[in-house]
């Protein structure tokens, strides 16, 4: 700790890693960042990062410096596992871009998190939807029974475009890298495992994007293991930008959240109707989450408080996406393992 701020190596720049660099330096009264790390680096970043004491292509360069509190791992997805391990083998505290893996099987993740828990160090996953301010205060309705009982919820989230291919490839399919965000957020909110899963999913906007096994449209149904539904619908382009909606319905009433745009102005007359498009682009969408949550890990590590989403909460959202290909595939429901045991 310096000054009781947390010392910090970002490891990964790109598409996300930027976002998260440009936020990371709003919180210098809490991080001191250290270390900026990609396998791009060239002569070029010490000019452009010239702010940043330190710029490296070798992530283990971050982990053996003794000043460093914590990592924030941004790297391609099936890096994560390695990094999150190696790194709980340095000590340091963690906070990892989601999802855990595309991949890597469960007796290694358990392996990994047995690690996490021996080093006695932070890991927080990057699902940062549970701290937005608008999921956050229907989160608040629910648990103070303002609802009643929760029944139903319903997600929509879609992209204002589709991404490039080579994306993909490296961050995932749209049930690991899109999907998986309302898998945790639904069961976050319903404070249940999911448990059975149907979808169905195609690809209504890009058919070449058969040519690397991904669909660009999913709706879905789920069911809780507290007997509670679930219903969620994934787009790769939304024309009109960045759609992303929540309601939970309970016994005594319903709380939702639409989309967040520039104005909340809305004009009605007998010729038309004029409402803002919602915001362009997740990272404005989120941008305020994008914060919170790296606040959150801070405020975890120096109180020693539970982060708000663990590895475990990671391999549940990575097991419904999991079941929700699956059942693309199958074209049946597929039931969701329930129980995970370090």
């Amino acid at each position: 700790m310096d000054n009781n701020r947390l010392c910090v190596g970002l490891i990964g720049l790109g598409r996300q890693g930027h976002n998260h660099y440009n936020n990371l330096l709003t919180l210098s009264q809490i991080i001191k960042l250290k270390y900026v790390c990609d396998l791009k680096v060239d002569e070029t970043w010490e000019r452009e990062y010239s702010n940043i004491p330190v710029v490296t292509k070798d992530y283990f360069d971050v982990l053996n410096d003794p000043e460093v509190d914590a990592v924030v791992i941004v790297t391609s997805t099936n890096t994560h596992a390695q990094i999150i391990k190696d790194a709980a083998l340095a000590g340091k505290h963690i906070f990892c871009e989601k999802p855990f893996s595309m991949d890597t099987n469960e007796d290694e993740i358990k392996d990994v998190l047995r690690i996490v828990k021996e080093k006695n160090v932070k890991l927080q996953m990057g699902f940062q939807r549970r701290v937005d301010p608008q999921f956050r205060e229907i989160h608040e309705n629910i648990i103070s029974g303002k609802i009643g009982e929760p029944q139903i919820i319903k997600s929509t989230s879609r992209d204002p475009f589709v991404l490039d291919k080579e994306l993909i490839k490296r961050i995932g399919t749209l049930p690991y890298d899109f999907t998986i965000h309302d898998l945790d957020l639904v069961r976050y909110m319903m404070n249940s495992n999911i448990s059975e899963v149907y979808a169905k999913g195609g690809t209504l906007i890009d058919p070449t994007l058969k040519e690397i096994g991904d669909v660009d449209t999913i709706a879905l149904v789920l069911q809780f293991e507290n007997g509670t539904f679930g219903m969620i619908d994934n787009s790769r382009q939304a024309v009109y930008g960045y759609d992303q909606r929540i309601e939970v319905f309970g016994s005594e009433g319903m709380s939702k959240a639409e989309n967040v745009s520039d104005s909340t102005v809305e004009l009605f007359n007998k010729d038309n109707t004029k409402v803002a498009n919602p915001l362009p682009i997740f990272t404005e969408r989120f941008h305020q989450a994008y914060i919170n949550e790296i606040v959150s890990f801070v405020d975890s590590v120096v109180n020693d408080k539970p982060v708000i989403a663990d590895g475990v909460d990671a391999v549940m959202a990575e097991r419904a996406a999991q079941a929700v290909e699956k059942s693309i595939k199958s074209g049946k429901s597929e039931k969701v393992d329930t129980v995970f045991e370090i």
